[in-house]
């Protein structure tokens, strides 16, 4: 979800946020719309099809109502009591027959049947083209008259005659049914059974093949039956014309799943028997017909005459089943449904009315948003932008901005404000830091005079060398460059601090000029051993004469060759605790006969010591006084084993430089036996520890960001170009160009400087001699040392802080080092 995260302008941010409300207030008008509207769509489609289910309800009774009245007032007229005769066309029922097909356009025939098998009916055609067409009537045809009568000689005789709109014959039809007889059919049967007028259930008229109802009664003598049919395309013409919606469609249906009437689809077809049945709902080409069908066939009647939601192929649909009035013998189902869809059309078109609202308003109001609101976050731009400033660490002063809006103004002073306080707090912290930085480099250089004034000094050489590489186009070092403030002062406070950590080295080997010196030189105590061993010589040679021995001149020659003896061993001691020159094997072996002369202790060495030194003696028993010592000795308690050895080892895992077994050795023939100088090997891992305890103190510092290198600059300046340098053994590739810098201008000080006191100062020609050298053993960078002679930083430093002896003539190009 990086989205989250990612942070937005402020005129951004306003304008999402106007346009946000527009969107949600428009998508909460609509689900409240959307919401609604299922509710509503059921209320409507509910209150509708009651409605119009009740209307055609009561039109199809009002329709059998009035076919059965006219029914009952035809059957005890005296004009039909008699059959017809033979083939007469002037039947006194023909009028009335007439008149009930002109004013009742829903009864397609009436008829009346005789016991002897007469029978007289009228077909209405209604100018319906398929009727005519089945009858063969010619173009003006309005009825169609059948008569079934004997003949003179008693055999039933049908005729068929065609009647126009004036009730006048205008041709006839050939028999179409001449086995056709009224007693034989369920309406004349039924009539005659009952008083009251009757209704058959639907069935297939045999005159047109159609489906339909007859309503039948006896005529009052019981010599016939009166009928009069309707079609069920009536029924499913008059609910064609229910417009109950768009998509909405009404049908009727039996309890037997039988289609009655149903629009734009025939519901009569043949079964597997060649007889006429009706259409089931499953066999209909209507998928919603025959889903609701289904529907009512599997939970039957008890889902009749309420408003239901159905889902017909995933589309939702509203349904009523309204049972037809029984007592007409008419006991079908009128179904009304319609999609969900079709009520919420007003809803939806409200729907999308809105959308458009909405998307013109942002049309309108997105630019003027967009432009209000940059001008609102104009401030804030520039107070984004003075923020980033700060950021960078850029205190410095911006053109002054206001805003009109009062807590932007209140903000934007409080911001500068805040900003000058941050810029006067940072550049005192800074001070503060410089002048702690250049106190503790002060203090380690007047911790000893051995140091002179390095640790000031090197940052003057290292910056001078540093603006040149900066100043290099070309090259390997073209791509170098400190470009910012911060940059260059990480570099000056790395080069101040590259020896902080000699604040942990002691003084005495930091100032160790003889073998034997520690806090003080203890050749003093071997000299008091010296003049010990020559007055017990000459009270040896006097305690002869108070024996009264005389003594020769022998005697006195030998006592003064003793002497000369001491005194020269002595010298020799002496000489080699200076250390100025290397001691060979000779020497060391000198030492050590020198060292075997014994003397006489008398006194207790192990009271008026200090805890620490008594703790180290005590760890071995005291020997019986006067006890007889060499004259030069290594102690057991002249060892200083490692307090923590473990802790040292574990802190500098990282380091390459190899820990002695003993912390200090402080053995007197030990130290004397130093072939070079005058540390030991123990002195000298304390002296290079120092580089150790520089990393060590800087990394533990909390340094910002933009001061975070400076543990790396000050800790390589003991390092090598091939890795033989300590203490990590670093290679170049593994060391910056600025820690490299360090590392020549250490070098270049520590070569060129005139105030220590334990060596004279080099010339400038023998310190780049020296330095040549190193560059060629790969221990100085070679890019760097060129480019420091010929800058001519080695000159410019030179002239100012060496003297005026050091300074002799330089030809660089004989210290220069190719590749």
């Amino acid at each position: 979800m990086a989205w989250v995260n990612r942070k937005y302008s402020f005129y951004i941010s306003i304008t999402t946020v106007l346009i946000s409300n527009v969107l949600l207030l428009a998508g909460m008008f609509l689900w409240i719309t959307h919401k609604e509207s299922r509710s509503a769509a059921f209320e409507t489609a509910d209150a509708l099809f009651s409605e119009i289910n009740t209307k055609t309800i009561e039109r199809y009774e009002s329709a059998f109502h009035s076919v059965s009245l006219v029914t009952s007032m035809a059957a005890p007229l005296p004009g039909f009591q008699n059959p017809p005769i033979d083939e007469e066309v002037s039947h006194p029922s023909l009028n009335y027959m007439f008149e009930a097909l002109v004013h009742h356009d829903y009864i397609y025939s009436t008829y009346i049947g005789y016991a002897d098998g007469s029978f007289v009916q009228i077909i209405a055609m209604r100018g319906k083209t398929e009727l005519q067409q089945a009858f063969k009537a010619p173009k003006h045809t309005a009825f169609v008259l059948r008569i079934i009568a004997p003949s003179v000689n008693g055999v039933m005789k049908h005729s068929w005659h065609y009647i126009d709109e004036n009730r006048q014959i205008i041709g006839e039809l050939d028999n179409l049914d001449s086995i056709y007889d009224p007693r034989s059919r369920i309406w004349y049967q039924q009539a005659l059974k009952q008083d009251s007028t009757f209704f058959t259930k639907t069935y297939v008229f045999s005159s047109y093949k159609i489906p339909g109802i007859t309503c039948a009664k006896k005529i009052g003598s019981g010599n016939g039956v009166i009928g009069i049919d309707l079609t069920l395309e009536q029924f499913s013409q008059s609910l064609e014309d229910q417009q109950i919606s768009e998509n909405g469609l009404l049908f009727l249906f039996n309890h037997s799943g039988q289609l009655i009437a149903l629009p734009h689809e025939e519901t009569v077809i043949v079964d597997e028997k060649g007889e006429l049945t009706f259409l089931h709902g499953s066999q209909s080409h209507n998928p919603t017909v025959g889903a609701v069908i289904a529907d009512f066939m599997q939970k039957g009647e008890t889902i009749l005459g309420m408003t239901r939601e159905i889902t017909i192929n995933g589309e939702r649909y509203l349904v009523m089943l309204t049972e037809v009035s029984e007592q007409l013998n008419f006991n079908q189902i009128l179904a009304s449904i319609a999609p969900v869809s079709d009520f919420t059309a007003l809803i939806r078109l409200m729907q999308e009315r809105i959308l458009i609202l909405c998307c013109l308003v942002l049309v309108f109001v997105l630019p003027l948003a967009l432009f209000f609101s940059k001008i609102l976050a104009r401030s804030l731009s520039q107070l984004e932008s003075e923020a980033q400033k700060i950021g960078q660490r850029d205190f410095s002063e911006s053109p002054p901005f206001d805003s009109n809006i009062k807590e932007l103004h209140t903000l934007i002073n409080a911001f500068t404000l805040m900003k000058r306080t941050i810029r006067q707090l940072l550049e005192r912290q800074r001070k503060l830091f410089d002048d702690f930085t250049k106190l503790t480099a002060g203090a380690i250089d007047a911790k000893s005079p051995y140091t002179g004034k390095h640790c000031s000094r090197v940052p003057v050489v290292a910056q001078m060398l540093a603006k040149a590489a900066c100043n290099t186009k070309e090259g390997p070092l073209a791509d170098f460059d400190m470009p910012t403030e911060d940059e260059k002062w990480e570099f000056e406070i790395a080069a101040w601090l590259h020896d902080c950590g000699k604040v942990t080295t002691p003084e005495y080997i930091v100032d160790k000029a003889t073998k034997l010196e520690t806090i003080y030189n203890r050749l003093h105590e071997i000299r008091m051993r010296f003049e010990v061993l020559l007055r017990d010589a000459e009270i040896a040679h006097y305690q002869q004469l108070l024996k009264g021995k005389e003594i020769d001149q022998s005697q006195k020659a030998a006592l003064e060759k003793q002497k000369r003896e001491i005194i020269a061993d002595f010298e020799f001691i002496a000489a080699c605790n200076i250390g100025a020159e290397s001691m060979t094997d000779e020497d060391i072996e000198r030492i050590k006969v020198i060292s075997a002369r014994t003397w006489m202790r008398n006194l207790d060495d192990r009271i008026g010591i200090s805890a620490e030194e008594s703790s180290r003696k005590t760890a071995h028993p005291a020997p019986t006084l006067p006890v007889e010592e060499n004259i030069i000795a290594d102690q057991p308690w002249h060892s200083k084993p490692w307090q923590t050895k473990g802790k040292q080892l574990s802190e500098f895992k990282d380091f390459n430089m190899e820990i002695p077994d003993e912390q200090y050795n402080l053995g007197e023939l030990y130290n004397l036996c130093i072939r070079t100088g005058t540390l030991s090997p123990e002195d000298r891992y304390k002296i290079q520890e120092h580089i150790i305890q520089t990393i060590n103190m800087l990394s533990k510092l909390d340094f910002p960001d933009y001061l975070a290198k400076v543990p790396e600059f000050a800790g390589a300046h003991h390092e090598t170009m091939i890795g033989t340098g300590y203490p990590q053994g670093l290679k170049k590739e593994d060391m910056s160009i600025p820690a490299r810098i360090i590392a020549i201008a250490d070098i270049y000080e520590a070569l060129t400087a005139a105030d220590r006191p334990y060596k004279t100062p080099k010339k400038l020609s023998s310190t780049l001699k020296i330095m040549s050298s190193m560059c060629k053993d790969q221990h100085i960078d070679k890019d760097l040392f060129n480019l420091f002679l010929r800058s001519g930083v080695y000159q410019l430093y030179a002239e100012k802080y060496l003297t005026k002896e050091q300074i002799d003539d330089i030809v660089i190009d004989d210290y220069l080092v190719s590749s």
